[in-house]
């Protein structure tokens, strides 16, 4: 059996993410398969979606760490719930250089 995979997902289905995090009080702003998520006026990921590769890359900056592990487990149910067969990875991304 040749295991194929989906090079596209329905923009509908991508939207679906976008207002499924609104609802827990996350700012979203997307654009193809990226997206930006904000809380608390700050932005705590930049989410990413693979189709053909059927992953879900989560960056998020050492800056926000605090603030985006605080609700990372509603957006991960979320993400779960629309997008059931995609493998979630989450990374988080430290920042080169310091501001004082």
């Amino acid at each position: 059996m040749v295991k194929t995979y989906t090079r596209w997902i329905n923009p509908k289905k991508l939207d679906e993410l976008l207002y499924a995090l609104r609802e827990i009080g996350i700012d979203v702003w997307r654009h193809s398969y990226s997206y930006r998520l904000i809380y608390k006026n700050k932005i705590i990921a930049s989410l990413h979606i693979y189709p053909g590769y059927n992953d879900v890359i989560i960056r998020i900056p050492g800056i926000s760490k605090e603030t985006a592990m605080s609700v990372m487990d509603h957006v991960l149910t979320k993400i779960r719930e629309v997008l059931p067969y995609y493998k979630v990875h989450v990374k988080t991304i430290e920042p080169k250089i310091k501001i004082v």
